[in-house]
């Protein structure tokens, strides 16, 4: 049965106490091919459980690494959103503001249409209105005209036959 880790370093912590001290120094002189007999035993001799913690150790940080990149592609398609997000929204801004300009100048357009089809009609009306009443002081004098002759045609004892010439 191979010794356990605790005999192998008892036997090493041994081999450094019993050396030979270096005159005048706290160091000390063993013997090379004891002490790395002692190492080899020890890497041989280590529990699995030790191994095993290592490999933890390893894929711990395998993990650890892949759920760092993963972070950052996340964030970083996070932010792509955002940014397409905050283009679309300015875009989306955009149009309203034109969309509210055209309807502005679609309304000032319609209040200038308006505008100008009431002087026209006002023109119309005033033209009418003279028309109407030129016409209508013909109308009153050749009523009057009317009137009068049959009063003179009776007077003189004559009776007026001539029609008015038609305008």
């Amino acid at each position: 049965m191979p010794p356990k880790v605790e005999e192998i370093l008892d036997r090493f912590e041994y081999v450094v106490h019993h050396a030979r001290h270096v005159p005048l120094s706290n160091q000390v002189m063993v013997d090379e091919d004891e002490v790395m007999e002692l190492v080899d035993q020890l890497r041989f001799n280590l529990p699995e459980e030790i191994n095993q913690a290592r490999w933890t150790m390893q894929e711990q940080q395998r993990l650890i690494s892949e759920a760092h990149a993963e972070a950052a592609r996340i964030m970083a398609r996070a932010n792509e959103r955002a940014e397409e997000s905050v283009q679309e929204h300015e875009v989306l801004r955009r149009a309203e503001r034109q969309a509210a300009q055209t309807v502005r100048e679609a309304q000032a357009k319609c209040d200038q249409i308006i505008r100008e089809a009431e002087t026209y009609a006002l023109e119309q009306l005033k033209q009418l209105e003279a028309h109407l009443s030129r016409t209508l002081a013909t109308v009153k004098r050749g009523v009057e005209a009317l009137q009068s002759a049959p009063a003179a045609a009776v007077e003189d004892g004559h009776a007026v036959t001539e029609e008015a010439p038609a305008r």
